[in-house]
């Protein structure tokens, strides 16, 4: 599929008929180029709006934000005919009645000129499309809106004709099942920057969301569906053919999962209700916020508090600096005192010595005494003559008083006891001085450090609180203040009440579960009536082999595309085994990929730069675009965002050359798109079209590749 032209008539800032025409060939990347503000953004959300409509907002988060920003999509779509256009309508002089006749008839000639400024519309020319059972080579796609009767419409050509079959189905059901489906279509157009909301998928919903735009890209989903009709076909043979305690038991499990059901969009649709405005009012608090700061203060009624609670800790902190640095005073004069004081550790050690010494001694000979007097006592017990036990004990009372140490002799170089202290009052004298000696002098200097350190935080504290609520006097900054505290709280309690929503939708999900499966059971018992009975066999059968058939596709697509996401990771990211490699879980219906290292263990993604976030994401994507065969255009805004150089040059000769054979990038350059990168991309590049902006206006004029910037300067 290729979209050959783009047409852009009044719509948003291109005023009047502004066409973008794509050459099939070779060469597969097409630029269109401008400043901020010129409609590149634009361009990428006119071709959204023309391929869904309303149904726009199921495509991406930004698009329903900005539908709920203009407060529902006919405010919106009001919004996109252009500024002087649509003043100009509004000025228009009407009667009531001409109105009537022009709602009811049509316009006339005599009011065409009404129709002229009032009508915006985008259309698309696709090429080289495959529809079964609908032969074709073009079709044309345009959807245009009426700013007077407040009309959408939407027109799809086959070979340039109407076909019966589209306008049977329906067009925006014939393009969402034909051309592109909605729930696939962020992958095919998307802003670079924000393409790692790929990457930073958290919540359950965030993944089960994820998971079904997965199932219909990789084309699981339509099994998926004809697996669910084949299921309720059975079940609805068997509440015809039921007896009636089992009819009715079966319509009670039905009705009760159609309730739930029913519950869970309800509440979903209140979620995404608060989501909107918790979109809402975190855009009010930034604009309160940076009213604050036009006005001189930048601090809110929240950061007011958390300055007064962090001047407290500050206070507390700056009492027990100086209660350290009192006790380390305490113990200055020592250190001051230097040679003194490392004397007297010598005279402490001397006398601890001596003491230790003379200790040792009387221990010594306390012991050789008794020993003396153990030996004598036992002699006298033996049979020896009187003068054989004299010489016994006189010979043992010599050799012990040999070896009897005398104290005096324990004192070493005659030291004279000054400061006589205890052996613990030694110790602690000991650890006062290894104290000073190795570490007094760093712990000082750094608690100085701290305290001045600490007096400064403490004082630019003391001056943000006292400026704060100085400007309380001034009104207009209190106002603003006091409305940022309620918008702040009110979004403090609309994040819980989302949270406790996403509770609850789990919750029915379980339940909803439970009673399919008492459904399955009780349908399992009803015997279906003989007329049904073979078409039930079969569905039975075919819902058998869906089942294997699913399982194994599911693992298929799992292993290619753990293979394929890899891939891309190694070709688009320098860092060589910092991903080793990829991991696709899939419970029920939530999917999770995970990132290893060499060992195994999981990489947090929330740990990767924005850069490798974004390169992962890309990866993801690629993988999805290749591994689907589908076969359409992808269209890039701001792209090469976040990524240095080398990730730049990988991105721009690796993946925009590979990713489809028609790639539309919408670049701001020099900033997204450096001289040296277009070079890069140039032998891949078939047109180039920059967008110009006069007076309000944009519109597109084509450029030859190779004179790009060139013809900008």
């Amino acid at each position: 599929m290729f979209i050959e032209s783009i047409i852009l008539h009044n719509y948003r800032a291109y005023r009047g008929h502004n066409k973008t025409s794509f050459k099939p060939d070779i060469k597969n990347i097409f630029l269109v180029a401008g400043n901020n503000g010129f409609g590149k953004t634009t361009f990428l959300t006119s071709l959204v709006w023309c391929l869904y409509g309303k149904l726009m907002a199921d495509v991406d988060d930004k698009f329903r934000r900005d539908i709920n920003d203009a407060q529902g999509y006919k405010n919106y779509a009001r919004q996109s005919l252009h500024k002087e256009l649509a003043n100009a309508v509004n000025a228009y002089e009407v009667s009531l009645e001409e109105r009537k006749q022009i709602v009811k008839h049509g316009y006339s000639s005599e009011n065409e000129y009404i129709k002229e400024d009032s009508q915006y519309y985008v259309e698309i020319g696709l090429t080289d499309v495959f529809i079964p059972s609908i032969p074709c080579r073009t079709i044309t796609i345009r959807r245009t809106y009426d700013y007077f009767l407040d009309i959408e419409s939407v027109e799809v050509l086959i070979d340039g004709q109407a076909n019966e079959l589209a306008k049977e189905v329906g067009y925006d059901i014939f393009i969402n099942d034909f051309i592109l489906s909605k729930d696939i279509a962020k992958f095919f157009f998307f802003d670079a920057e924000k393409i790692v909301n790929l990457a930073e998928v958290k919540s359950i919903d965030e993944k089960r969301r994820l998971s079904i735009a997965y199932s219909e890209v990789l084309g699981i989903k339509k099994y998926e569906d004809i697996k669910r009709n084949l299921e309720n076909l059975r079940l609805k043979f068997r509440r015809n053919a039921g007896s009636t305690a089992s009819k009715a038991k079966l319509d009670k499990l039905t009705s009760s999962v159609t309730d739930i059901e029913v519950k869970i969009k309800v509440k979903e649709a209140e979620r995404e209700n608060i989501d909107s405005q918790i979109q809402q009012y975190r855009t009010e608090s930034i604009q309160l916020q940076e009213r604050l700061i036009r006005e001189g203060n930048a601090i809110s009624v929240e950061e007011l508090k958390k300055q007064k609670e962090l001047l407290v800790a500050l206070k507390d902190k700056d009492t027990k600096l100086k209660n350290q640095l009192r006790d380390m005073l305490d113990i200055a004069p020592f250190a001051i005192s230097g040679k003194l004081f490392t004397n007297l550790m010598g005279q402490v050690a001397a006398e601890k010595d001596v003491k230790t010494s003379a200790a040792s001694c009387e221990a010594i000979n306390s012991a050789l005494q008794s020993t003396q007097t153990q030996i004598t006592d036992a002699v006298a017990t033996l049979k020896f003559s009187t003068s054989q036990k004299q010489a016994v004990e006189h010979i043992i009372a010599e050799v012990f008083a040999k070896n009897i140490l005398d104290i005096s002799d324990a004192t070493i170089d005659d030291v004279k006891i000054l400061v006589d202290y205890t052996d613990n009052e030694a110790n602690e004298f000991q650890a006062l001085f290894d104290n000073i000696r190795y570490s007094f002098s760093a712990i000082f200097k750094q608690l100085v450090k701290d305290i001045k350190n600490n007096a400064l935080f403490l004082a630019k504290t003391q001056r943000k609180i006292v400026e704060a609520e100085y400007d309380d006097g001034n009104a207009n900054v209190k106002e603003i203040r006091m409305r940022k505290a309620e918008v702040d709280e009110l979004l403090a309690q609309l994040e819980i009440q989302t949270r406790q929503m996403s509770e609850q939708i789990g919750t029915l999900n379980k339940d909803i579960k439970v009673l399919k499966k008492q459904l399955s059971e009780v349908a399992k018992n009803v015997r279906v009536d003989k007329s049904d009975k073979e078409k039930d066999i079969i569905a039975e059968r075919l819902i058998g082999e869906l089942t294997t058939f699913l399982f194994e596709l599911r693992t298929k697509r799992k292993l290619s595309l753990e293979k394929k996401i890899m891939a891309g990771i190694d070709v688009l990211m320098h860092k060589v085994d910092f991903i080793h490699n990829v991991r696709i879980d899939l419970q029920d219906d939530i999917i999770e990929i995970e990132l290893l290292d060499k060992t195994g263990e999981l990489i947090s993604k929330e740990k990767l730069s924005k850069g490798e976030q974004q390169l992962y994401a890309t990866a993801i994507l690629n993988a999805l675009v290749e591994e689907s065969g589908i076969e359409f255009p992808v269209f890039i805004d701001s792209p090469l965002q976040k990524f240095d150089s080398i990730h730049s040059r990988n991105i721009i000769t690796k993946f925009y050359p590979s990713v489809s054979k028609q790639v539309v990038i919408f670049p701001l350059l020099g900033k997204e798109l450096s001289e040296d990168e277009y070079n890069a991309l140039l032998p891949n590049v078939n047109r180039v079209y920059v967008i110009e902006n006069e007076d309000g206006c944009s519109s597109f004029k084509k450029i030859v590749p190779n004179k790009l910037f060139e013809t900008l300067l």
